[in-house]
């Protein structure tokens, strides 16, 4: 009688074997939803932080071009001429404008300025170019 007892109440060994192939089934989905979600995760945190470098870079250029048409402007440093083409490097020290409140992602920031009459047509001026070199460092 006791024998047939713990037979009755012993669990039917097929269920038992459905539930556990049930259950590494969910872990192993969740894992790999955890995984694809860290991925993306991971991949926007890279993503934002080049979008930041590159929007630091462009003001810096557009920094240096205001800096640039001041000096200009002024017209009282001899190391600005009026006419000719020349070329300056703005960095946060060593260059020939240093400013030291860069950010780090930015390398320098090359100026150009051109000859009379590169500007806009008709007006007598000169065209002023600035191109940031930036770095991302993840």
């Amino acid at each position: 009688m006791a024998i047939a007892f713990l037979l009755e109440k012993m669990p039917n060994r097929s269920k038992v074997g459905s539930i556990l192939f049930i259950s590494v089934g969910i872990i192993m989905v969740v894992s790999v939803l955890a995984t694809v979600m860290l991925r993306i995760i991971s991949h926007q945190s890279r993503l934002t932080h080049h979008q930041v470098s590159r929007i630091q870079a462009q003001y810096a250029a557009k920094a240096a071009l205001v800096y640039t048409l001041d000096k200009l402007r002024r017209n009282d440093d001899a190391s600005w001429p009026a006419t000719g083409q020349y070329t300056k490097r703005m960095c946060r020290s060593g260059c020939d404008i240093n400013e030291p409140n860069l950010p780090n992602s930015i390398q320098r920031v090359d100026i150009t300025v051109f000859n009379i009459n590169t500007g806009i047509p008709g007006t007598n001026t000169r065209k002023i170019s600035a191109r940031a070199i930036y770095t991302y460092t993840p």
